[in-house]
């Protein structure tokens, strides 16, 4: 297996599609247009390829924002005019959509928005024998809006963020202590500690940009790297392992895409062992680990999986590590499968947390020279070695 060849051929094509398509927002003529271009690469080898297309509405995933801006503001209205429970109840309401649309991901406000076609690109490659089991590659190819909290003094992110949270929290709180307490002074104190607590929550509403980065590393890197594994595995069959080269769309969505794929391919996960082998934001070789838990904690993801990965990764020299994700960080589209009982990971390379992340995620630095070729060839040296020793186990299972 040639590394660096094919390591140049993800890059080359990652490359080409920016320069034609430029940045990806779903929905977009761009992002469907790029759709098609993967497409027509996986069927150069595949035996198989649709492209698959789903309604999204954008703009709806980070809609809790507006929902908690316009909320808390009204709050503090009704504090002034002595109407704590109507305060409350403006609370109650911020917080559910929060939970539901950001913490867990749920569809909970998606039709207040605009409905528009996203496409996911998804090619089989078939073994030489019987179906044993099958394994998925995937990456995205929609690219994000631009954050402006990461542009405009990023070190305030944490407190940006999390801040705006707790003052929603900290306003059931009040309500509820005014409504219990209706005392003039005290209405006074805390409407206007709660006011001066818009000035941080009102800067949410410019959370991110109309203009989307031109999402190299984030994600179209890793949509390659599948379909060049997959065009090594039309030239080098397998036994018995079924592949599948998957580019979601709408991942920046709230994962819309892989849940669309999610629910239409359920049964087929059903009938054989399917892992899943997804990967997001592979920057820095340094920096590589494999998620043990998605979507802001609230799914657990296959333990063995990434444990088995790991090990694979530390034979062959490269740095890495199994980690959940850090709440609040919000979920990738393995998440999506894991929920359907696929044995799913993702493999990211970039510090993730709350208060670290790669300077250039959700940016416009978000270009092909921020990814070191060094870890796209890792994954691939990793993820094919993967495939092999499934492929060659009698009952075709790590587990």
């Amino acid at each position: 297996m040639e590394l660096k060849k094919m390591t140049e051929n993800i890059f080359k094509l990652t490359d080409t599609i920016i320069k034609k398509t430029g940045p990806r927002l779903t929905g977009s003529q761009p992002c469907l247009e790029s759709g098609v271009m993967l497409k027509n690469e996986i069927n150069k080898y595949s035996d198989h390829v649709e492209l698959e297309e789903f309604i999204v509405h954008t703009g709806a995933f980070l809609g809790w924002i507006q929902v908690l801006v316009i909320g808390y503001f009204l709050s503090c209205i009704f504090l002034w005019f002595q109407l704590p429970f109507v305060s409350l109840i403006l609370s109650l309401i911020s917080v559910l959509v929060l939970v539901l649309q950001f913490f867990l991901y749920k569809h909970f406000i998606d039709n207040l928005w605009p409905k528009k076609k996203g496409t996911n690109v998804v090619g089989y490659v078939e073994p030489l024998e019987e179906v044993k089991n099958t394994v998925i590659i995937s990456g995205h190819h929609d690219s994000a809006n631009i954050f402006n909290f990461f542009i405009h003094q990023p070190n305030l992110y944490g407190l940006r963020t999390t801040g705006s949270i707790g003052f929603v929290f900290l306003m059931m709180v009040v309500s509820i202590v005014l409504i219990f307490l209706p005392i003039p002074l005290l209405t006074t104190i805390l409407s206007t500690i709660m006011s001066l607590g818009f000035l941080l929550i009102g800067q949410m509403w410019f959370f991110k940009n109309k203009k989307a980065t031109p999402g190299a590393g984030d994600n179209l890197i890793s949509s390659s790297l599948a379909i060049e594994i997959g065009k090594y595995y039309s030239q080098n069959k397998l036994k018995n392992t079924r592949l599948i080269v998957a580019s979601f769309d709408a991942e920046e969505e709230g994962l819309r895409g892989a849940y669309a794929f999610a629910n239409k391919h359920e049964q087929e996960f059903k009938d054989t062992p399917t892992y899943l082998l997804n990967i997001d934001c592979p920057y820095y070789l340094k920096d590589l680990f494999f998620l043990t838990s998605d979507i802001n904690g609230s799914v657990k993801m296959d333990m063995d999986l990434a444990e088995q990965l790991v090990s694979i990764a530390q034979e062959k020299g490269y740095p890495a590590k199994h980690q959940p994700i850090a709440f609040l960080t919000g979920g990738t589209d393995a998440g999506e499968l894991a929920k359907k009982g696929v044995k799913a990971t993702t493999l990211m390379a970039m510090p993730w947390t709350n208060n670290v992340r790669s300077h250039v995620y959700h940016t416009p630095k978000d270009t092909i020279d921020a990814i070191e070729p060094e870890s796209i060839s890792a994954i691939v040296d990793i993820y094919t070695e993967f495939i092999n020793r499934l492929d060659k186990l009698k009952n075709h299972d790590f587990s």
